[in-house]
């Protein structure tokens, strides 16, 4: 039997069933033994659930980094809020009832206040911590063990109809092999931390606890290159097409991995900069290791995720210091903190918003709180007193924004000199463009900055208006529409009049598809996940500058995704 699916976590993995039936909780009515008793049942949930949630922050954060552990401290905050335990206590207080019940009530309240909201990635995301805080309490409450994922056979591919983020974290991945699931999606936080565990894993696949038995044995194929799907008791002959699969991507991976460490230049002689994005300390040297001599995109938020307070002058110091002196040979761009849409910062949370993506992010954030922004580019200007740093405002619109924080850099390069620190007074400042707006006053900021970095991910959600968290429309999610090319290729001209780089640190930036049409754009430099380096590195080797330029051409004359994605594949096909 072949379920297909959406590919959430690639890989290809076989192993048996371990089936999580559906284990609805049930609602619990009825009068409470006494309001005091009560009470003290619901303040002992509360208390156990924050030590389970802490010691889930610890475990994540060993494994995976501040990043993923963040996912549990804003689940901490929730089950903390003073408001909602009052809420809950004054619902025991008012109708005699049981914990469980006024817990569901109040729960109930906030399900509603964020279906009231727009369906964007953030309230989902937000939706999803309410009902794991909440089924976390219950089961408590109830006296029911949390699924033990901790302990499974090796070999185990784990079913359920949804995997709540600390599913997925208690999961080993020494035993468990792989994740199908119906509900959840691509970019769910339980889909991020399974790519990051190595588990691959489909999602969205119909029916699938009802279908599979445990013990059945299954295949899950999640790749790129072709839909994704779970085998249930595969045939021999679908086995045998699997094992052909397997067996070329583990040979293609050999090939692209003979590519690691080499320089990036076309065969006719063209350099190109290929670096990595990291997110945390935890990355600097796996990123050394498959040949990294740069970090493009140094996502410095990881270290306010990591903090239960904001962390001072001194810890950001040693922190970008930490990555320059890894990465000394090369160069390191630290973008500033870059929080809001679907990134909060726990230390200093800020309003629910209606629609957070076109709300208060990343500089427009640090604007308003003008004294840790003032922290950091104190940080980073010290830390580039030794080492080649270069510092990068993300979300930037317009030239009064961006006004507004040259003149912070001003600020903080007076503070320094008063204090007697070293720093850099001529460091490099490039922006991140994001917002459309950015692309058509290019010429106003080559005028104030060194370079530009390219966040694709975001530049493509907002040329296309659709959400890039939101499954339900992936489909109007383009980025290899016309529209992304031609306003890339309009920067790289208006770049190239002022002499400004152009890199590209979005998700294009490590598409081998795409990295050569980019090249001949008057793209300088890529910047990517780790593992895409070695294949981005390959595909700039096997071309010359003028294939590179006539294939930018031939895109922008194109109408379509479909007919830009196939003449960028034939391409990429043929330098195999």
């Amino acid at each position: 039997m072949e379920l297909p699916g959406v590919s959430a976590s690639p890989g290809i993995a076989h192993g048996h069933a371990v089936v999580l039936k559906d284990t609805t909780l049930p609602r619990v009515d009825g009068p409470g033994q006494s309001p005091s008793t009560e009470i003290a049942r619901f303040q002992a949930a509360v208390t156990q659930t924050v030590s389970e949630l802490v010691q889930l922050q610890q475990k994540t954060r060993r494994l995976l980094g501040a990043d993923f552990a963040a996912i549990f401290r804003s689940q901490q905050t929730i089950a903390e809020d003073d408001d909602f335990r009052n809420s809950v206590i004054g619902t025991i207080h008012r109708e005699g009832c049981r914990a469980e019940a006024a817990l569901y009530r109040v729960f109930d309240g906030y399900r509603a206040l964020f279906e009231e909201l727009d369906d964007g990635a953030y309230n989902r995301s937000r939706v999803s911590d309410v009902e794991d805080v909440h089924s976390r309490m219950q089961r408590i409450l109830l006296g029911i063990e949390h699924p033990d994922l901790t302990d499974l056979p090796a070999g185990s591919v784990v079913v359920a109809t949804e995997l709540f983020p600390s599913d997925t974290a208690l999961i080993d991945a020494s035993n468990v092999v792989g994740i199908v699931t119906e509900h959840g999606g691509a970019t769910s936080h339980a889909a991020i931390l399974a790519k990051n565990i190595g588990v691959p894993a489909v999602v969205r696949v119909t029916d699938v606890v009802s279908t599979v038995s445990p013990g059945d044995l299954l295949t899950v194929v999640s790749t790129t290159d072709e839909p994704a799907r779970v085998f249930v008791n595969p045939t021999g002959s679908q086995l045998d097409v699997i094992h052909r699969t397997e067996e070329r991507l583990t040979r293609r991976q050999g090939m692209i991995n003979t590519f690691r460490g080499q320089d990036a230049v076309t065969t006719d002689g063209q350099r190109f900069t290929v670096s990595v994005n990291v997110g945390s300390t935890q990355e600097l040297q796996p990123a050394r290791a498959v040949g990294a001599r740069s970090i493009g995109l140094y996502r410095s938020e990881f270290l306010f995720f990591k903090q239960p307070v904001l962390p001072d002058e001194e810890i950001q110091y040693a922190a970008y210091r930490d990555a320059a002196a890894a990465f000394s040979g090369g160069f390191v761009v630290i973008r500033t903190l870059d929080v809001g849409g679907d990134k909060q910062l726990p230390a200093l949370p800020a309003p629910i918003e209606p629609n957070p993506f076109l709300g208060s992010r990343g500089l427009r954030f640090t604007l308003q709180h003008p004294d840790v922004f003032l922290t950091q580019i104190r940080a980073i200007l010290r830390a580039a007193a030794d080492y080649p740093v270069e510092m990068l405002f993300p979300m930037v619109g317009g030239v009064d924004e961006l006004d507004a924080a040259l003149e912070l850099v001003e600020d903080a390069k007076e503070q320094l000199r008063a204090r007697g620190h070293r720093y850099n007074a001529v460091i490099p400042i490039g922006v991140m463009i994001e917002i459309p707006s950015a692309i058509w006053t290019a010429d106003a900021l080559a005028r104030r900055v060194s370079f530009f970095s390219v966040g694709t991910n975001d530049l493509v959600q907002y040329l296309m208006a659709a959400d890039r968290l939101n499954g339900e429309v992936e489909a109007y999610y383009r980025p290899f529409d016309p529209s992304v090319f031609r306003a890339l290729a309009h920067l790289c001209r208006t770049a190239a009049e002022f002499d400004r780089p152009v890199s590209v640190c979005g998700e294009l930036g490590g598409d081998p598809l795409a990295i050569p049409a980019l090249a001949g754009m008057g793209v300088s430099g890529f910047s990517m996940s780790p593992s895409s380096l070695a294949d981005a590195t390959r595909v700039i080797r096997k071309s010359t500058a003028t294939e590179m330029k006539s294939l930018a051409e031939a895109v922008l004359r194109l109408d379509s995704q479909g007919d830009i994605t196939a003449l960028l594949r034939q391409h990429y096909n043929a330098k195999e």
